[in-house]
């Protein structure tokens, strides 16, 4: 019961937020056959009683029944049938009799029980086979029949082996269907959870109580990007990451490729140990890079309550994109080290109106082949040590002198003066960014 109310929550979870949810009654979702389903609403002033059992996922379909006949089959030298629960045939390893109905199947449900034939019973029922036929049950619930056609002396020893192949396959087909169910869960909660303009209903709760997750544990959002359109590599890189990724970290794959980690992390009195978490990356890094491929990771602030994480996401995204922009050596891009960066990109359209900026239009226009941009960056980057930018460029000292000059001649901005070399700093990182 509890399984099904689980399932039967996640569906109707879904019909509420596309709407689709009538009030003041209940939902039953019904298998209806291997391909289609439906939602029945019982309005409960026609009706007191909702009786049902089993589980949702417990239909035996054509595809799972002909997976048991084939697996038994392989082992055992005697044909297999597997009858659903109306006794009809839907596996067997004589393709002809299926869609036949098995009337020993049909009795088999009616009585709850197994039935052998015997050889000189077999025109009683129909013609069918000498055989032993069990009840496949799954939970409470007879789902179908398995048959092993042969003689019983033979066959008997085998029956319940087979009655127990066929329950664990079925089972497993249950299971991974649960846990696909879970990771749809999953996904939307955390796509929720890093979502802006996302309001907390009871129905969101509701989710966080299926997946059993818990929204006092500390996080920070993670961005982690392939720097690739090769969907094999991306697809290999998400596999290693559901690897790496730790039991309580919560992780869904965006459509751009991007996988997002909502991760838990240590805290020191109150305070996040970023350096754990940093070096926890590092350790994925060395590992990711087996994969031969550009990996970027980002990291938002720590919020500690959950509906805040979505700034946090939002920080790692905006750090990525930043990060990339301006071409920084690591490969780790932490929010806190390029939150002015992030700020600056928000603005761009405002500073490029500014006549700051019209200045460092004119420094493109004469400056194609890079080289006054190139030595104002390297100028920027070694605190306005010319001797250190010589260096870096591999050229003369006079040479970084006469360019900066020639900077200055251009734009009426001074790169010796420090208030100068601000607006032409700004200029350059607002060109970058854009």
């Amino acid at each position: 019961t509890k399984q099904l109310l689980t399932q039967l929550n996640s569906v109707l979870s879904l019909m509420n937020e596309q709407g689709q949810l009538a009030t003041g009654g209940l939902y039953v979702y019904a298998p209806m056959s291997v391909k289609s389903c439906k939602v029945v609403y019982i309005n409960m002033r026609c009706r007191r009683e909702l009786r049902g059992s089993g589980n949702m996922y417990a239909t035996l379909t054509s595809e799972i029944s002909q997976n048991i006949v084939n697996r038994t089959m392989k082992i055992l030298p005697y044909n297999v049938n597997v009858m659903d629960n109306e006794g009809k045939i839907i596996g067997s390893g004589d393709p002809k009799r299926i869609s036949m109905k098995h009337e020993v199947a049909v009795e088999v449900i009616r009585k709850k029980q197994s039935i052998e034939v015997k050889s000189e019973d077999a025109l009683l029922w129909g013609g069918v086979k000498e055989g032993l036929n069990l009840p496949i049950v799954i939970g409470d619930e007879i789902v179908g029949v398995v048959g092993i056609t042969g003689k019983l002396d033979e066959i008997r020893g085998y029956g319940e082996l087979v009655k127990m192949t066929a329950e664990m396959i079925i089972e497993q087909s249950i299971l991974e269907k649960e846990l696909q169910l879970d990771e749809r869960i999953n996904r939307e909660v955390i796509t929720q959870l890093i979502n802006k303009g996302y309001k907390y209903d009871t129905m969101f709760y509701k989710k966080i109580k299926i997946l059993q997750l818990n929204l006092n544990e500390p996080r920070v959002a993670i961005v982690i990007k392939g720097n690739t359109d090769e969907l094999r590599l991306l697809s290999r890189l998400t596999d290693m990451l559901k690897e790496l990724i730790e039991e309580h970290d919560l992780y869904t794959t965006l459509f751009t490729g991007e996988m997002v980690i909502l991760k838990k992390v240590s805290l020191n009195d109150g305070i996040w140990n970023e350096e754990k978490t940093l070096q926890v990356l590092k350790i994925w890094l060395t590992k990711l890079d087996r994969l031969g491929l550009e990996i970027s990771i980002s990291i938002g602030s720590f919020y500690s309550e959950h509906k805040e994480w979505w700034k946090s996401y939002e920080e790692a995204k905006d750090a990525l994109v930043v990060g990339e922009k301006l071409k920084v050596t690591q490969r780790i891009f932490q929010f806190r080290d390029v939150s002015l960066y992030v700020l600056l990109s928000k603005i761009i359209p405002t500073i490029k109106e500014n006549s700051i900026f019209r200045g460092y239009d004119k420094l493109k226009l004469n400056d194609k082949n890079l080289e006054l941009q190139n030595t104002l960056d390297s100028y920027i980057k070694n605190s306005g040590n010319s001797k250190q930018t010589a260096a870096e460029l591999y050229v003369h000292r006079n040479t970084v002198q006469y360019r900066l000059s020639k900077i200055h001649e251009i734009t009426g901005k001074n790169p010796f003066f420090y208030s100068d070399l601000f607006e032409l700093y700004l200029s350059l990182i607002v060109d970058k960014l854009d």
